[in-house]
């Protein structure tokens, strides 16, 4: 579990969406939980023996409970996609906003690769943050407290044990986050630089070969991509490499960029 609030800050005017997407939510998960009490009843006046006239309306009840999950959850989804979708303009016009306030002297410093993927793919990337991420995270944070009211009804012990178990597995993720931070660091420095020595090759690709370089061009390419893909995989592994040991043997890399 990992709440940014530098990101958060940026979903001002559209928080009670979130709020709004976060209730349909719990009630997705509330008709979840019933889902699986009336298949347990089922199941239970199955092992009792009795006649199908008598299954008829446990099994109703239990395909209605499926059915309104599913329209909740898909309801859920548009929602949050809409609101990840209003988020995104606003940081696309204040991304904009600040390129023109420091005016042409900036941009002109800066690689055209690392501006487009700031302003195209950054942003898009956060619309899974934005619209999956934040609202599943503000449900999983709630559904756990719900989960031990209803069963601290029935069993305690069994209770405190899903509690502890749904903290752990919140909880656990932040560490890792902690762990991968300076590796992801890394490996968004490398698709920056990937993007804008691509980005500079597509453009010049012209002189590239009259001058007979876009072969020299294409291996330097091929290089950056191998780094990229290792830096990719990296986060799963415990230790550090440096750039120049980032090259894998030829037959672990794929060739399609």
């Amino acid at each position: 579990m990992h709440f940014e609030l530098r990101l958060w800050q940026f979903t001002k005017g559209v928080r009670h969406r979130i709020v709004f997407a976060v209730f349909i939510g719990m009630l997705s998960t509330i008709l979840g939980v019933a889902r699986l009490a009336l298949l347990g009843w089922v199941i239970g006046l199955i092992f009792q023996g009795q006649n199908l006239s008598g299954l008829v309306t446990p099994i109703a009840l239990t395909g209605g409970s499926i059915i309104l999950r599913g329209l909740f959850e898909h309801w859920r989804i548009m929602v949050a996609h809409h609101t990840a979708a209003m988020v995104q303009m606003t940081l696309r016009q204040n991304l904009y906003d600040k390129i023109v306030e420091l005016g042409p002297g900036y941009a002109g410093r800066q690689r055209s690769g690392e501006l487009v993927l700031s302003m195209v793919d950054g942003i898009e990337q956060l619309e899974t943050y934005f619209g999956e991420y934040l609202p599943q995270l503000l449900i999983s944070a709630i559904t756990p407290l719900l989960i031990f009211a209803f069963v601290a009804f029935l069993d305690l012990p069994v209770a405190l044990t899903l509690f502890i178990a749904a903290m752990i597995a919140l909880l656990a993720p932040s560490l890792w986050h902690k762990f991968d931070l300076k590796k992801s660091q890394e490996r968004q420095k490398a698709y920056a630089a990937f993007a804008s020595e691509f980005l500079d090759a597509v453009q010049g690709l012209a002189i590239l070969k009259s001058f007979g370089q876009s072969g020299a061009r294409a291996a330097f390419l091929t290089k950056k991509r191998e780094i990229c893909f290792v830096l990719r995989c990296g986060f799963l592994l415990p230790i550090r490499f440096r750039e120049e040991s980032l090259i894998p043997p030829s037959h672990l890399v794929p060739r399609s960029v």
